[in-house]
């Protein structure tokens, strides 16, 4: 009796080291790699909207005003300004600044975290209790694209701003789904810092639309506080294969199976089952993270972020990257 006693707890033990074991390697794959050197944190160009439209420009906060790489004074907190563009001149006029000029002006905050409203931009979301979602963080640039040719209006700010301010998914989802899908976010906009082929001539990096991503900004945060607070928990993580950040495209639901990418040049995106989406009809492209599946992942079978992601993008590892 002694000696199987003995048995059972030398087995026990051994037991309860593998758990720590596996459990510490999976902590190790949400962290960055004892040789990687981090990054200072990116700033992203969202392309917010174009309009040949005056644009009113209002915050609680004082905004510096340049006109290309000139500095042209302060525009004080709460003070209205309106911005307006014609015939190859921009044009700025408020209480306290009025001139024109032929270069493009960026109204850029002493803070980074500091915000502003676009106060003549309506931006309603189906289902957000009649919001309006145009207060954004960071720096507000006013340019001509001509591409377009049309003046556009584009937010650049602090890379995890960004993410605190995607709305692609709600407050009352399972948190690690929540995670996994504003990490999915992040790797899948980093990748597009900065790169080409150009967005309007590569005046931005990302549209705040579903052409990339849902940004809805500053108001988003306020209204969903859990995925602000996703944001922050998982501050600078992305996915990673072979040690390198990659683009993580994520859909609705597929249809038992989500799809290989096109070519093999994204080996992280191959076709696996979405158990949860059995019975369902593909809606979406089809590749990287089922947001149904994923949602089902975390609420029923308890997974947590880092397994949502290493499921649906192989091969990777999620690391800390700034």
């Amino acid at each position: 009796m002694q000696k199987n006693h003995f048995l059972t707890k030398t087995v026990s033990l051994v037991a309860l080291v593998v758990f720590f074991l596996i459990f510490n390697s999976a902590l190790a794959e949400t962290v960055a790699a004892p040789d990687r050197e981090l990054i200072p944190e990116p700033t992203i160009r969202v392309g917010l909207y174009k309009t040949n439209e005056p644009v009113k420009f209002v915050s609680d906060f004082s905004y510096e005003v340049w006109s290309g790489d000139k500095f042209r004074g302060v525009i004080p907190a709460n003070e209205t300004t309106t911005l307006s563009y014609k015939n190859g001149q921009y044009s700025i006029k408020s209480a306290s600044q009025e001139f024109s000029s032929f270069d493009y002006f960026r109204l850029a905050p002493t803070d980074a975290a500091n915000f502003f409203t676009i106060v003549n931009y309506n931006r309603p979301v189906a289902g957000r209790k009649k919001i309006n979602f145009n207060t954004y963080r960071g720096t507000l640039e006013y340019r001509y694209a001509p591409k377009s040719k049309l003046p556009y209006i584009i937010n650049e700010l602090p890379l995890d701003s960004y993410v605190a301010g995607v709305a692609e998914t709600y407050n009352t989802a399972p948190p690690e789904y929540i995670k996994a899908l504003l990490v999915a976010a992040r790797s899948y906009a980093y990748s597009h810092v900065g790169k080409t082929p150009p967005t309007e001539k590569r005046m931005f990096d990302v549209y705040a639309t579903t052409v990339d991503q849902i940004y809805l900004g500053y108001n988003s945060e306020l209204f969903m506080p859990r995925a602000t607070q996703a944001a922050a928990d998982t501050a600078g993580q992305m996915v990673t294969y072979k040690g390198n950040p990659v683009p993580t495209p994520y859909f609705s639901h597929s249809n038992g199976n989500t799809k290989n990418w096109k070519t093999k040049d994204r080996p992280w995106l191959k076709s696996v089952k979405a158990v949860y989406d059995k019975g369902k009809k593909m809606y979406g492209h089809g590749m990287g993270m089922s947001n149904n599946d994923a949602i089902k992942r975390a609420l029923k079978d308890r997974w947590t972020y880092s397994q949502i992601l290493q499921y649906y993008y192989t091969s990777t590892t999620i690391e800390k990257i700034y």
